[in-house]
């Protein structure tokens, strides 16, 4: 993606207001929770998140050095399907399970 569509996408996010209730959490705090979450979902499947702070983009990594910049939650799984090992499914009990007891 060049650089001039990469910052010309859609920056709003819906919940980009709201934080766990919290209605007046800044954009800034929800945008570093949701990378966060996206990190803990995508890391056993090899793959790292990383959010270079400008746009709604984040960079999806693999273990190998390839990586994709996805500008939405869609591109975020479509990038994660091309460059992991398996599909990445967010609704797997065993992925589940690990992310309750990773925020218990």
């Amino acid at each position: 993606m060049c650089v001039l569509c990469y910052e010309l996408a859609p920056e709003d996010h819906w919940s980009d207001n709201a934080v766990m209730g919290e209605p007046t959490a800044s954009p800034h705090r929800s945008r570093h929770r949701r990378t966060r979450i996206l990190s803990a979902v995508l890391a056993p499947y090899g793959l790292t998140v990383s959010d270079p702070g400008s746009g709604p983009h984040r960079v999806i990594s693999d273990r190998k050095g390839a990586s994709e910049i996805a500008a939405a939650l869609p591109a975020v799984w479509q990038a994660a399907d091309r460059l992991g090992s398996r599909p990445v499914d967010v609704l797997d009990p065993v992925l589940l399970d690990a992310l309750a007891e990773g925020s218990a």
